[in-house]
């Protein structure tokens, strides 16, 4: 057997001697927060009647692409927040509209206007916007603890007959913890060290180099 295998078998047995740390989950508030290029544009280079709601401001929206699980969450009425290019200065902004046509990349536009009457921004600005989600209760681990296999998250749930991988959605991240969006309740024990190595363990265990 190699020296890498060896060193392999090593690392997988001194992850799991004596009692791996746990953590009972709780939760807390969290806010989601989005994010993507933005650039002001008249109402007429939408090709789009002015939905209701949407008042442009001295004749300009401001307008943004968003992808994927973030689509599902943006609706009329989120805030956030417009900061130009090469400028410190951030504009406050709320989502009016989102336009059911999917683009050819797959992002879907959402249009903003300013909160100020007057907003200071000119046609073809661009930047990046941030917009904030209501606030939820989430549970929340340790990053540390997220095992990522096959292309799904998983976590080592501490139970009276062993730990047992347990599938979860991961969330926002704050510092060195992310929050779980579903497949974890509160009050579960998790595996926190050695999270990874634990989890590979019977992996490495059972395998057996070629001759």
């Amino acid at each position: 057997m190699s020296f890498f295998f060896l060193a392999l078998a090593s690392l997988a047995h001194a992850g799991t001697a004596g009692e791996a740390d746990v953590m009972t989950v709780r939760t807390s508030t969290v806010s989601a927060h989005y994010q993507a290029y933005a650039q002001v544009e008249p109402p007429l280079a939408w090709g789009n009647a002015r939905p209701r709601g949407c008042a442009a401001s001295e004749g300009l929206w401001l307008k943004a692409a968003f992808y994927g699980a973030d689509l599902k969450e943006l609706r009329p009425g989120l805030k956030g927040n417009f900061a130009p290019a090469g400028s410190g200065r951030s504009v406050p902004v709320k989502v009016c509209a989102k336009f059911s046509l999917l683009r050819a990349d797959g992002g879907e536009s959402v249009a903003m206007i300013a909160a100020p009457a007057k907003p200071d921004w000119q046609n073809g600005m661009f930047g990046t916007v941030t917009l904030s989600g209501p606030p939820r209760d989430l549970p929340k681990v340790p990053t540390r603890a997220l095992v990522l296999d096959r292309g799904r998250w998983w976590v080592l749930v501490r139970t009276a007959s062993g730990d047992v991988p347990q599938e979860v959605r991961p969330g926002p991240a704050r510092g060195w913890d992310t929050f779980i969006e579903s497949g974890l309740e509160p009050g579960t024990r998790v595996v926190v060290a050695n999270a990874y190595l634990e989890y590979h363990r019977r992996v490495a265990q059972a395998y057996q180099p070629p001759d």
